[in-house]
């Protein structure tokens, strides 16, 4: 009898060593293996989530674009070798706006004295830190010591702010140069390529709702300069 108790005694630490209390222990090694391996899976693809993410908003960036905002399609043309977009001067303005130019008294390039600024200051808010490039006209604000250009308004019609009523405050560029040029002909079209900026700025001539800093000035297609002069008449 002892023999046999002894011998069931046995049989029970056996079981105990190696039985189903070691199958539970190894099947709960195994999940905590599979629930680590899972969660070093789900951080592996967050980084590359987060890289990809990356990437894009470089990449966007480098081409003066930005992600899915509010800007209306087709308010900026096809990006240049530079990452500048051409903007057209009407879709600096809403909707609202641009129907009341459509019923703006004519531009008539006669006698000496400036009209009265019409329109609004209202802006495109989605247009603020775009990479644009814009063909218009150069009225002259400052100077340096050297009589070299500093600062203007660029319009989008000759003549402007001059002998001819100035456009709209939505329609005008102040900008300023990072270093003086050679003042340019008032009667020629030009390029004005830059970063764009939702800025209020009001002298004696006029008023704008835009500005550009560090802009450049590029010759603007000869066979097109009449063509661009008849544009707002």
């Amino acid at each position: 009898m002892l023999l046999l108790c002894a011998l069931a005694g046995c049989k029970r630490q056996a079981s105990d060593a190696g039985g189903p209390a070691h199958a539970g222990t190894s099947a709960q090694a195994a999940m905590a293996q599979a629930e680590a391996a899972a969660a070093e899976g789900r951080a592996r693809r967050a980084r590359a989530i987060a890289d990809g993410t990356l990437a894009a908003q470089g990449l966007t960036d480098m081409r003066g674009m930005k992600p899915k905002d509010d800007l209306a399609p087709g308010t900026l043309g096809t990006l240049d070798d530079d990452g500048y977009s051409e903007l057209d001067w009407t879709r600096m303005m809403p909707k609202e706006d641009y129907v009341q130019l459509q019923h703006a008294p004519p531009v008539l390039h006669i006698g000496n004295q400036r009209g009265k600024q019409f329109g609004s200051l209202h802006t495109i808010a989605a247009l603020e830190g775009r990479k644009v490039r814009l063909a218009g006209y150069v009225v002259p604000l400052a100077a340096d010591d050297r009589n070299r250009m500093t600062e203007f308004f660029f319009v989008p019609f000759y003549g402007a702010c001059i002998h001819v009523p100035p456009p709209p405050p939505n329609m005008l560029v102040h900008v300023v140069l990072a270093e003086g040029i050679d003042t340019p002909s008032l009667w020629d079209p030009y390029w004005l390529r830059g970063v764009l900026h939702i800025e209020t700025t009001s002298n004696s001539m006029a008023a704008s709702a835009y500005a550009m800093q560090k802009a450049a000035l590029l010759p603007y297609d000869q066979d097109h300069a009449q063509e661009r002069r008849r544009a707002f008449e």
